[in-house]
């Protein structure tokens, strides 16, 4: 949509799109970490996937660093099958570096935090409408924590991993299977399902206006 319909080459469409995933995966990290501090049950079995998303920020900060930049697009250009591409890559990796720069990751990132507290809070809702009142910290553990479980599976959505992940902490706290797995089919319902039909209908409305050309 961003090259047919606003002429945006795909070396600066494909920045935007991953550094928007980055930032939404931050911004859920930050709640995890956050939300710790409220959990009053076992950590078994997520230490090391916590572990290994905090890395991201790091790598982050040292992707600001110019000469990093350019030896990952060296190292790149090496392949035969992305040498001929090498412009593109330059073009790619200098518009990713201005997009997670230090100004535009501040305001990013605030705006993401808020997006996905929000569906934090909504774990917290359906956990009260059951009669099961978890405080606000323990709602943004379990939903955060799920979400990065699910993003760590590759799946679309996080599909199955973080419903899982969510069922799972939520036993922790006593919550019983069956409830557990009805908290999660709602949230993830209103969260992710409600996502996708809201922009499947806009798509259907709006696609002859998404793919006219400006021309």
């Amino acid at each position: 949509i961003l090259k047919e319909r606003f002429s945006v080459p795909l070396a600066k469409g494909i920045p935007i799109i991953l550094a928007e995933r980055i930032y939404d995966f931050l911004a859920v990290l930050i709640l995890a970490v956050v939300g710790i501090f409220f959990w009053p049950g076992p950590l078994t079995g997520m230490k090391t996937g916590l572990l290994a998303a905090t890395t991201i920020p790091v790598l982050l900060a040292l992707f600001q660093n110019t000469k990093i930049r350019t030896t990952l697009v060296s190292k790149a250009a090496n392949n035969s099958l992305l040498s001929k591409h090498r412009l593109g890559l330059e073009d790619s990796m200098e518009s990713l570096g201005v997009l997670l720069s230090p100004g535009q990751t501040v305001f990013s990132l605030i705006l993401s935090t808020l997006a996905w507290f929000c569906e934090c809070l909504g774990l917290y809702i359906v956990c009260s409408g059951f009669g099961f009142p978890i405080s606000v910290g323990q709602a943004l553990f379990v939903y955060a924590a799920g979400t990065l479980v699910g993003s760590l599976s590759f799946l679309p959505g996080g599909l199955g991993g973080t419903e899982a992940t969510i069922i799972w902490l939520l036993g922790t706290l006593n919550i019983t299977g069956a409830t557990a797995a009805a908290v999660a089919l709602l949230v993830r319902l209103f969260t992710l399902w409600l996502a996708v039909l809201i922009g499947l209908a806009f798509f259907l409305v709006a696609r002859k206006d998404l793919f006219r050309n400006n021309d």
